[in-house]
């Protein structure tokens, strides 16, 4: 005769419920101890019941069974961790492979090579992209040449701003040299005047007898 199966569900009857707990309990504490003696395996078994009560039973110590599985459980976290690192990178690599096919592809096609590979509307999408393409580099071109432009015409009136002063300091410095020459013919003439009166003047020579 086959057993139905039973369908498990929490006793209601607090009684029973507590009754139940010890008994298996028990049970589950004494097939750990079994399993271990009969297959030398290190076993460690913690139950708290309803009210918080602490059951455990652990072959050869507790202390040795937690550290191991620490132990274990680390280096199983590390692993899985790197086979997840591993994994993203292998997919990043993928993505950047096809990015890089894809690029090579567009390239090629943009000067014109492998074109036969394309059909009517690819290749009207292109001629689309490179029109487009096109119109950006020829507005670029001539926002640079009005740039270069205004730069040119700012610069011509800076140099003819430091030209007009120049002029004016050349000048000034004419006028400053002629002004001295005038004065020092100035100086020259009266000197020679000077020179020419004292030669006209007479000769009188005073002896004076004193007794």
């Amino acid at each position: 005769m086959v057993r139905g199966k039973v369908h498990l569900k929490k006793i209601q009857n607090t009684v029973n419920r507590r009754v139940t707990f010890s008994k298996r309990k028990t049970g589950l504490l004494k097939k750990a101890k079994e399993l271990s003696i009969l297959c030398e395996a290190e076993i460690g078994l913690i139950i708290f019941s309803p009210t918080g009560k602490l059951y455990e039973s652990a072959r050869p110590s507790m202390n040795r069974i937690m550290l191991k599985y620490q132990e274990h459980s680390s280096s199983t976290r590390d692993n899985l961790e790197l086979s997840d690192h591993v994994e993203a990178l292998h997919l990043e690599l993928e993505n950047l492979r096809k990015e890089m096919i894809h690029l090579e592809k567009t390239y090629k096609h943009m000067i014109g090579e492998e074109l036969e590979l394309l059909n009517i509307k690819e290749l009207q999408r292109l001629e689309k992209k490179i029109s487009f393409g096109a119109r950006k580099i020829q507005s670029r071109k001539e926002k640079m040449s009005e740039e270069y432009i205004r730069s040119l015409n700012i610069k011509e009136k800076s140099l003819k701003v430091e030209n007009a002063n120049l002029v004016k300091k050349i000048d000034r410095s004419r006028r400053a040299c002629h002004l001295n020459i005038d004065i020092m013919e100035g100086v020259n003439n009266n000197l020679e005047t000077d020179a020419a009166t004292q030669q006209d003047l007479p000769q009188t020579n005073l002896n004076l007898n004193l007794s």
